[in-house]
């Protein structure tokens, strides 16, 4: 949900009784278009962010703590000059706009207070931190400058008036009649609701357009040429009630969550928005700002991680390429080497035929000894018949060395091919942060990514557990989400007697069952609990897409690693196979029980 003017009511109207009377402790810049002011008062210490990422602007109080630049930005030190030790009188909303003016008093050179209004404009792509002198209306700078030439409405420059964002014309809930909302609702003609309540009403997002419909009880893709006074009236008075609510403090703010993370927050409950069927729930919080700070703590973190994620993959499929170009190459060193493997039945033949040849001819025809056929053998003039067939063998034995090597070679690079694949599907099928660190720690180690020093130092010593699920019978099935993980999971975390599976073929996860001490036959592992781990072995390969899907499956003492393999490379014997359907219910119902660390919303 975007920071809109309706969220920024709530959270005013929240954060004012603590943020007045703090004192401005520390200023900081910790990204391009990031300020944090930290705030100091009696009865403790906040961090308040404000960013202007068109993205992502937002404003409210938070306890993360990011790193900063060793030198800091020009508009920080500008900051620190004019607010630091200053006092906030409160902080205010222009409107119903995405506007918010943070009023303060500072010393200034002359050790008089006076006041400075720090404006924060979260208005899209021109979002801006601006900091102006309330008495002359002039601007003394801004995180962002926008002079004659940048094509905008209007100019951001320090001694320059301060204008604010142009009026968009839509209607305050405060003032407007239902007369002037129902016209100017009608006036969009076969617009969708929820787009002509975005239009016409002032602060508020589609998303929160869409949310007004779904508590008014109506479809907000119905078009509003289609919607008499019952309808309207309806989303006026929702319109109204929520702004009322949000300016009064009775709010109930949630986070709308899904299967892979965030996906939306307001200062109301987002339970007519929630899909079950979707996997989503709705977390509740205690205050707005906690729900705001939650909400992009989150989403932050999932958009570094896919950035993240991204690059790896990207240098992943280059490592790949250059192996698939260098298998290319030996396969063909191999098939030129395997071209002098005839060079040794020649030699033989002229050293059995050497005293019917002549010296000087340039070919002769033998009969194979060994197929019956005949052999058109070439010969070098100058040279004897057994000097040829020296010659053959000396090709042949060289040619051999040549196919041993390529052989050795090629080997090598369809084993490192089989590595970068397993590497690949598990960095494709990772979602957060620490799953995505490991993998790149792993490729750290086996060289094929150099990692920076800070991304070294977030490695957590505490390593992420294994996925874990429990199967009908009340085994518990552990699931390896990388390389470092499968070789720690089958080889130093599982018992002899325990039931491994994979996959059959294709790069997956190592899949073990913990088997009590008394199964000594695979015959008496119950039958739900082998499907059921078959099935998870399935789904966490490359063969998720595939609806048949071999598995093998033995014990654990039957799995080894050998000497020098890559992390997770394993072999395997005295197996058995098991074809599983990935449409087999089950295999729903074992996902939505997977064992998760709870989520502590408040």
């Amino acid at each position: 949900m975007p920071f809109d003017g309706l969220t920024i009511a709530a959270l005013c109207e929240e954060l004012n009784p603590f943020l007045q009377g703090c004192r401005i402790d520390k200023i900081l810049q910790p990204e391009k278009d990031e300020i944090v002011l930290s705030l100091r008062k009696p009865k403790g210490s906040k961090r308040l962010v404000i960013s202007a990422n068109p993205g992502w602007s937002r404003l409210h109080l938070t306890d993360e703590r990011k790193e900063n630049p060793a030198t800091p930005f020009a508009f920080c030190m500008l900051l620190r000059k004019h607010l630091d030790g200053a006092r906030v009188k409160e902080i205010v909303q222009v409107d119903s706009e995405r506007v918010v003016n943070i009023r303060c008093e500072a010393l200034n050179d002359f050790l008089e207070w006076k006041e400075k209004v720090l404006v924060c404009e979260f208005t899209g792509k021109h979002t801006n931190i601006i900091l102006m002198d309330p008495e002359t209306n002039l601007i003394t700078d801004a995180l962002k400058r926008f002079g004659p030439d940048s094509n905008s409405y209007r100019e951001i420059l320090p001694g320059h008036p301060y204008v604010p964002p142009p009026a968009q014309g839509k209607l305050e809930a405060e003032n407007a009649t239902y007369e002037e909302f129902a016209a100017r609702l009608w006036e969009t003609g076969d617009s969708s609701l929820n787009r002509g309540m975005f239009r016409v009403c002032a602060g508020i997002s589609q998303f929160t357009a869409r949310y007004i419909c779904h508590r008014s009880g109506l479809d907000p893709d119905l078009p509003t040429d289609e919607c008499g006074e019952l309808e309207l009236s309806k989303l006026f008075l929702t319109w109204r009630s929520l702004w009322e609510q949000a300016k009064n403090s009775r709010v109930n703010p949630t986070v709308l969550t899904g299967p892979r993370g965030v996906l939306e927050f307001s200062p109301f409950s987002l339970l007519p928005m929630a899909s079950q069927e979707a996997g989503e729930e709705v977390l509740t919080f205690a205050s707005v700002n906690q729900a705001v700070d939650y909400y992009f703590y989150h989403k932050l973190s999932q958009l570094r991680a896919y950035s993240y994620k991204t690059n790896l993959l990207r240098t992943l499929k280059a490592h790949l390429e250059k192996a698939y170009r260098k298998a290319l190459l030996q396969e063909g060193d191999l098939v030129q080497a395997e071209k002098t493997f005839p060079y040794r039945t020649w030699g033989e033949l002229l050293t059995a035929y050497g005293h019917q040849i002549e010296k000087g001819q340039t070919e002769v025809e033998l009969i194979d000894f060994y197929t019956g056929e005949s052999v058109t053998v070439g010969l070098l003039p100058h040279l004897t018949p057994i000097e040829n067939a020296q010659r053959y063998f000396k090709l042949y034995a060289k040619g051999k060395a040549a196919a041993l090597h390529a052989e050795k070679r090629l080997r090598e690079t369809r084993q490192e091919i089989a590595y970068l694949e397993s590497v690949q599907f598990a960095l494709e099928q990772a979602e957060t942060m620490d799953e995505i660190e490991e993998i790149a720690e792993e490729l750290d180690r086996e060289g094929y990514i150099n990692k920076d020093k800070k991304r070294k130092a977030r490695v957590k010593e505490e390593r992420l557990q294994p996925r874990m699920f429990l199967s009908s019978d009340g085994y518990k099935i552990l699931v390896g989400r990388n390389n470092l993980q499968n070789e720690q999971l089958t080889l130093k975390a599982s018992g002899h007697n325990d039931l491994w599976l994979h996959a059959k073929d294709v790069p997956g996860s190592h899949v073990i069952v913990r088997l009590s001490k008394n199964i000594q036959s695979i015959h008496e592992v119950p039958d739900h609990t082998l499907e059921e781990a078959a099935l998870l072995a399935a789904y966490f390969s490359k063969s998720r897409e595939s609806d048949k899907v071999a598995v093998d499956y033995t014990f654990r003492n039957n799995v080894k690693k050998p000497k020098g393999s890559k992390p997770g490379m394993v072999v395997y014997d005295n197996y058995w196979t098991l074809y599983v359907n990935l449409k087999d219910p089950r295999l729903e119902s074992l996902l939505r029980k997977e064992f998760k660390p709870e989520i502590d919303a408040d």
